[in-house]
């Protein structure tokens, strides 16, 4: 029994050391392996120095070409708010919507840059008349000849845009998806909106900018008090023409007085009384046609959106340039990135495209 022990434990002891010496061995010629990978790439590299060179010096020169290309652009900023204040009501009445928050006539802050750019919209700020350059032109035109290089002015004048025929209709589509690219509209939780214009230029960046905040302004106060101001202007033509129908009674009842004076008839107290009776009608509606118009003026002033402009742009504005030597960098790497990707390929072939080769005819 202790010999078979000792054979078997012997055994399993060789056995152990045969083991261990060929992972040994494993692990030196993976290592090997490594090396030697490792050195004729870099035999690869040391051949070929001259050649990967080239692509470095391109990718640096074409940086730099581009850098030297490219034009700097400025932004123009606007911040804003929209009031939260209400005008005091005096007098009874039912006015809980004055209590309600003027943003909720701004509608969704998200859609905001959807609604400057359709067609209505985007058209009162693009056929007004601005100052550019020391030339008062439609906005449209002065954007036509600072992209496109126009020299005289396209658009002549402007109906609708359904009245577009179909040339001039295009460029205006153009016209605002180009200026769509310019604008970028944020907002934060404490509901402060700005609105960033970046172009190549100075000039043209500030007057797109206010423009742009004064045709947003136009258009979310009409969209707000659309209805309010109807009922203003109905009530306000209405109260003209009372006060014209009362002074009208009023003369014929002083009239009446004067011709009728010292006469005591039936006929005669009976024009008096109607002349009296149509004047204090005229008086009362014109009274309540009053009140009703200050009601409705109130009304209007709570629900249109205050803006209040916290920052505006000023020359000089913000230039933006991107760095050189960072874009020189980018395209160094971008050299020596091809420039490993030749050594990767040369080693391919040297190992494994006469395998790939031999793969191919015997499929």
């Amino acid at each position: 029994m202790d010999d078979i022990d000792k054979i078997d434990i012997d055994s399993v002891s060789s056995d152990g050391q045969e083991d261990a010496s060929s992972g040994g061995l494993a692990n030196d010629d993976t290592v090997k392996g490594i090396i030697r990978v490792v050195k004729e790439l870099y035999g690869i590299f040391k051949s070929y120095a001259i050649l990967f060179v080239v692509p470095i010096v391109i990718a640096g020169l074409f940086a730099v070409y581009k850098a030297r290309q490219e034009k700097p652009t400025y932004s123009a900023k606007i911040t804003f708010f929209l009031s939260e204040e209400r005008p005091q009501v005096v007098g009874s009445g039912s006015f809980s919507n004055l209590l309600q928050s003027t943003n909720i006539s701004f509608g969704n802050p998200k859609k905001l840059k959807e609604y400057s750019f359709t067609e209505k919209v985007g058209s009162k700020m693009l056929f007004k008349k601005y100052v550019f350059r020391g030339k008062e032109d439609f906005l449209a035109n002065h954007y036509l000849r600072l992209i496109s290089g126009y020299n005289k002015s396209y658009f002549k004048e402007f109906t609708s845009v359904k009245d577009m025929s179909i040339p001039d209709y295009l460029v205006f589509k153009q016209i605002l998806m180009g200026l769509r690219s310019m604008v970028a509209i944020d907002y934060n939780e404490a509901e402060i909106y700005s609105i960033t214009i970046e172009t190549s230029d100075e000039e043209f960046a500030k007057l797109l900018c206010e423009g742009f905040y004064e045709n947003l302004i136009d258009y979310y106060i009409e969209r707000a008090t659309r209805k309010a101001k109807i009922t203003v202007d109905f009530l306000e033509e209405k109260l003209a023409y009372v006060k014209a129908q009362l002074e009208n009674s009023e003369f014929n009842l002083a009239d009446y007085k004067d011709k009728a004076n010292n006469l005591v008839t039936f006929k005669a107290d009976l024009n008096e009384t109607r002349y009296i009776r149509n004047k204090a009608l005229l008086e009362g509606l014109y009274s309540q046609t009053a009140t009703a118009l200050e009601m409705s003026k109130t009304n209007l002033q709570s629900i249109m959106p205050l803006f209040q402009s916290i920052d505006e742009p000023h020359l000089p504005l913000l230039m933006n340039t991107v760095s050189t030597w960072k874009r020189i960098l980018m395209f160094i790497f971008l050299g020596v990135f091809i420039d490993l990707f030749i050594i990767a390929l040369i080693y391919t072939r040297r190992h494994y495209w006469g395998g790939f080769k031999t793969l191919i005819k015997e499929s």
